[in-house]
């Protein structure tokens, strides 16, 4: 199995992972909270993600913020029709974020390494 297939696989583990995680109906009596804490889960999910989407699918990094945050929308979508859940524009918003800053981070970094050599 090559490396490219092993980071395809991890990928795919992380996103059915999310996506169970982001539908599934959740106590909030049982978790710690803090104001905005889904924000915090959202960005630091889509953050993963994207490294791992990043590694798994070398495109360019409009393509993939575009379909992550297809994905997002996708799992809002989801999240309205569910007699337990809401949609939130909110959680949109910090999915992206979290996909963006990934892919700022590994933008700066390549250009860094870049300049190193």
């Amino acid at each position: 199995m090559t490396s490219r297939n092993i980071a395809r696989l991890i990928f795919l583990i992380v996103l059915i992972g999310l996506s169970a995680a982001f539908l599934m109906q959740v106590s909030t009596n049982q978790v710690p909270r803090f104001e905005n804490a889904d924000k915090v889960v959202h960005f630091g999910a889509f953050f993963v993600l994207a490294l791992t989407f990043h590694r798994a699918f070398p495109i360019p990094i409009w393509a993939a913020l575009v379909i992550l945050t297809l994905y997002g929308v996708a799992i809002e979508w989801v999240q309205d029709m569910l007699p337990y859940r809401d949609a939130s524009l909110g959680d949109l918003i910090a999915d992206a974020a979290g996909a963006s800053t990934y892919y700022a981070y590994a933008y700066f970094r390549f250009r860094q390494k870049k300049k190193a050599k």
